[in-house]
């Protein structure tokens, strides 16, 4: 494996397509002209409703269980759901209503595993380019998850992979959880040789301050890393 890159990026100011009748964000591009999936990430997570998100620790909340949030355990964070809506929300008006991409959430996908019956699985997000035949990216979201449930994530997607073949593969992490923009956990060499990009984004109970860390390939099969980029 290539040794990855580190950058330690500024802040970027935040760049707003609520208004999506008023005005339009353009569509981040790599220097090879395709759409760059981390971006487009990160101005989505710029757009999310502060609110909801907020909301979610208090309506839709799951327990944080054995995980540190604010140096204590067992505290109501958001469940996945918070963050899937907000993302498909996003990206509709964005990619599908202004350019055209084709977003399709919890697509139902069936398979015969290795107990021989049909199991039903459901991918989070995809994104499809206009008038291209292949996925641009498949999302997988979670939730302020442990290390066995990111690792479980990690093997999971690829049978999402096997079926629909996007370009790229990326595991969204949201958590609450200190310091997982520092204290940083990344699938083995073997998954990332494959293609999984994973990025993580922290954010304290408000949303009003987030971080970010990510490891995926450039456009030259590289890996590279970003580590603690504020978002907001």
């Amino acid at each position: 494996m290539s040794d990855s890159l580190v950058s330690s990026a500024p802040v970027i100011k935040k760049q707003s397509i609520s208004k999506v009748l008023d005005a339009s964000a353009d569509i981040p591009l790599r220097s090879d002209g395709t759409i760059d999936i981390l971006e487009i990430l990160k101005t989505a997570v710029r757009d999310f409703d502060q609110g909801i998100i907020a909301l979610g620790s208090s309506r839709s909340y799951k327990s944080s269980n054995h995980l540190y949030v604010n140096s204590e355990y067992y505290i109501k964070v958001p469940r996945e759901s918070t963050y899937d809506a907000e993302m498909y929300q996003v990206l509709v008006n964005w990619l599908r209503k202004i350019y055209g991409y084709e977003i399709t959430g919890q697509w139902h996908l069936e398979q015969v595993c290795d107990d021989g019956n049909y199991h039903h699985l459901y991918c989070d997000l995809t994104i499809k380019k206009p008038n291209n035949p292949h996925l641009k990216a498949l999302l997988e979201l979670l939730a302020t998850a442990s290390i066995p449930k990111l690792e479980g994530h990690f093997e999971q997607v690829f049978k999402y992979e096997e079926q629909l073949h996007p370009r790229e593969i990326w595991i969204v992490h949201f958590s609450h959880k200190d310091y997982v923009v520092t204290n940083l956990y990344w699938p083995s060499e073997k998954l990332q040789e494959k293609g999984l990009n994973v990025v993580h984004f922290w954010h304290n109970r408000d949303f009003k301050n987030v971080r970010m860390s990510a490891r995926f390939q450039d456009i030259t099969d590289q890996y590279y890393e970003i580590i603690d980029e504020i978002i907001l």
